[in-house]
């Protein structure tokens, strides 16, 4: 039966990486089991699929990125949004609420939403539900589920829908007819069970997990929970077997074989036990995502891997320019060999010369999972016979999932082993709707309870603790869970896309019009009880394929004379593009003072800004001037990790860099005890010097690096100074460096 008008509202999302359209989605999901007809659309739709000013009832769900700016998605709807021209009423007939995501490791934490919230009350909307900022931080569904929960009574008070009954409220509702989607996103709506006492005369008395429309202890891939009912009375996480070793053979990359022990001690909790009360209590779990996928393999059908489109051509994230195969033309480790982290920076070559970049400008690199971790993974779920084999993905008939669509990153012929290398992310922590899955697919009744109380509201301090923090892959949690083995096509629905990962360009584009350069450092996560240690996917990557020619900080002039020889169509390519940036790049008034904050690889796009500077100087044929340069460099030790020490100093003799402030926070100076370890301690030492270059020449800051510590210790110091020299509160000082940022003066490069 179609619903009537009464029960519409619009259901907008703006995304980046897809958390937000995820938890929309999953809104969108859930609708129609409280009679409610949402109408969802992406904010880039704005004028085509649906116009706010006509509408009456607004759910909107957006992310932050950057600086605390709108996703590339919903540029447009902001820009409409904030004209000046807008009268204070204009949307005076409208009601709603919004959830922001954020990560409070960035400074300006959720500031987006903030923004929107904002400016729609400005405009004369009215909220009927209270905005909500989730924070990545600590975990999306610690916000978003309680906030998702609280919603459907509010929808139906604003729209004047009849309230459920008093038998039946409306999260018993959710109970008994709730279907959810969430795939890649946070998870569902709670629903609250009950403890209930198993039937004595069935067979089934394994099964702690009973629907009314299941009738086996673990359903197939194309069964759904209509209802999620947990008899948990009788099934304790206690009683799970404590004294094992799973002995998976495997490398870690070195060649060694490894055993990952699950030694695990009564009366300790850990990632396979639980305690009291959590153990004998009854549990509110996300309900299992409806199945949408279905694998059909090509046994008869020969494909070359190398002919798969890479993530099947789709759009990455900020993309501004098309994806490139770029030649490594040479690898340099800037950090001695007993320096505690390892940078190295590379230099690519562009085949195609037309490709602009600008000093500031980030590239995307697209890269591969590690190669033992696929066959690690694939052999954990017993499909090394078909890991090979093509297979096409069709939507399963009859699904339950609302919208349901393939993923568009996966090539029309892909195999598994293929998706797992380059399309999905196999590293990163499983949502909880992901453990809910899991724990359908497991045959073990221990193993399946613990599961149950991973993703379950009740246990998310031990979700917090034994997963997310510990960086858990699917593959660790599935050894840990030796019965668990989901089928291929519900691990397909439940992997996210691999993203690039995303590095500032060191270089200018006047050095040269084909060749860029950039720096990172060799992520290295050691081996834990439950993980083998580990590179970053990325930067290990990059480390793997450059080894046999990586130049050393102490030998600069050796390289291999074999990749010396080489062709550059010889040489190894990665794919790159370059990413949208319209801010964090130098001014084109050449007279501003610049005040450039970078520690560690945080000084990149500044070499990129002297470089840029002083190609400039040698090819005007008049004397320039610039606006004075300073730098605050931080590392940990002054001859094990100083980067681009020599060019920096080199800046420093052509008089493009005016001023240089270097702390060395592991260096221990006896005859010195006052001297600066970080760099928000050298701008304390020159804080009336940098009070009056903001504050009266209209210096521009920037600031790159990492967002967890360094990014917020200097916006703490930039607070203090500032209300030193103003004589203002540390709320008024922290509105000035906003209206700084909005002027973009104050301008962040960060990642965490």
């Amino acid at each position: 039966m179609p619903h009537s008008v009464r029960n519409r509202f619009l259901l907008l999302y703006g995304s980046e990486t897809g958390q937000a359209q995820a938890i929309a989605e999953e809104i969108y999901q859930a609708a129609p089991q409280y009679d409610l007809a949402p109408e969802l659309h992406c904010l880039s739709l704005t004028d085509k699929k649906f116009n706010i000013e006509k509408e009456r009832c607004l759910v909107m769900v957006v992310s932050t990125t950057g600086e605390g700016d709108p996703p590339e998605t919903a540029e447009k709807f902001w820009r409409r949004l904030k004209k000046k021209t807008l009268p204070s009423n204009h949307l005076a007939h409208l009601r709603y609420t919004l959830l922001a995501l954020g990560d409070s490791n960035y400074t300006n934490f959720c500031q987006n939403g903030k923004n929107f919230d904002n400016r729609l009350e400005e405009l004369g909307a009215k909220r009927f539900y209270a905005t909500a900022y989730a924070d990545d931080a600590v975990g999306l569904e610690v916000v978003v589920e309680p906030w998702i929960a609280g919603l459907w009574p509010e929808l139906k008070k604003e729209l004047g829908l009849d309230s459920c009954s008093s038998s039946l409220n409306c999260q018993e509702a959710a109970k008994d007819n709730c279907i959810s989607d969430s795939r890649d996103g946070p998870e569902t709506v709670d629903v609250q069970t009950s403890p209930q006492e198993p039937d004595q005369g069935s067979k089934d008395q394994n099964s702690d997990l009973k629907t009314q429309n299941s009738e086996t202890s673990v359903p197939n891939a194309t069964e759904i929970d209509s209802v999620s009912v947990v008899s948990t009375s009788n099934v304790k996480s206690n009683s799970f077997p404590q004294e094992k070793v799973v002995s998976e053979k495997h490398t870690d990359g070195t060649g060694s074989d490894q055993k990952i022990p699950n030694l695990e001690k009564p009366g300790v909790a850990s990632l396979v036990y639980s305690l009291p009360p959590l153990c004998n209590s009854s549990l509110t779990l996300p309900l299992n995502p409806p199945s949408y996928l279905e694998v059909t393999f090509e046994e008869n059908t020969n494909m070359d891997v190398s002919e798969f489109l890479l993530q099947n051509n789709a759009t990455f994230p900020s993309a501004a320019s098309p994806v490139t195969m770029a030649a490594v033309t040479k690898a340099t480790r800037l950090t001695s060999h007993d320096a505690v982290k390892t940078t190295l920076e590379l230099e690519l070559q562009l085949s195609d010369t037309t490709v602009d970049f600008q000093p500031g400008d980030s590239v995307g690199v697209i890269c591969p999972n590690n190669y033992e971790e696929v066959s690690s993974l694939i052999t954990r779920l017993d499909l090394d016979k078909v890991a090979d084999t093509p297979f096409t993905l069709k939507l399963e008939t009859g699904t339950r999932k609302r919208r349901a669509t393939i993923p568009e990153f996966v090539p029309k012929f892909c195999t598994v082993r293929h998706a797992f290398t380059k399309c999905f992310d196999i590293r990163t922590p499983p949502k909880k709707a992901f453990l809910r899955m899991l724990s359908e697919s497991t045959g073990n009744q221990q193993e399946q309870r613990r599961l149950q109380e991973l993703c379950s509201k009740e246990g998310a301090a031990d979700y917090n603790q034994y997963i997310r923090k510990q960086h858990l892959s699917l593959f660790d949690i599935l050894q840990a869970f030796p019965s668990c083995l989901p089928p291929l096509d519900r691990v397909l629905e439940n992997l996210t896309r691999l993203l690039p990962r995303p590095y500032s360009i060191a270089s200018s584009p006047l050095a040269s019009v084909d060749r860029f350069r950039f720096a990172f450092n060799v992520l290295q996560f050691p081996a834990t009880k439950r993980k083998r240690s580990q590179q970053g996917v990325c930067s290990g990557w990059l480390d793997q394929i450059t080894s046999g020619f990586q130049e050393t900080k102490n030998n600069s002039e050796v390289e291999s004379e074999k990749f010396k020889k080489m062709k550059l169509e010889e040489k190894p390519k990665i794919p790159i593009y370059f990413r949208q940036n319209t801010k964090f790049r130098l001014s084109k008034d050449i007279l501003k003072p610049i005040i450039m904050i970078g520690p560690g690889t945080g000084v990149a796009p500044f070499i990129g800004f002297m470089e840029h500077r002083l190609h400039m100087k040698h090819r005007s044929t008049e004397s320039v001037t610039f606006g004075n340069m300073w730098l605050f460099y931080g590392c940990r030790h002054r001859d094990r990790d100083y980067l681009y020490r020599d060019k920096i100093n080199g800046f420093l003799d052509e008089g493009i860099l005016t001023k240089l402030s270097v702390s060395f926070s592991r260096d221990d100076n006896p005859s010195d005890k006052d001297q600066p370890r970080y760099v928000q301690d050298n701008m304390k030492i020159h804080k009336e010097e940098l009070a009056d270059l903001v504050m009266n020449k209209e210096a521009i800051v920037y600031v790159c690096g990492d967002a967890n510590g360094m990014a917020k210790n200097v916006m703490e110091a930039w607070v203090e100074i500032l209300c030193e020299y103003t004589k203002k509160t540390a709320f008024e000082v922290s509105v000035l460096l906003a209206t700084m940022r909005e002027e973009e003066r104050y301008l962040q490069d960060v990642w965490t």
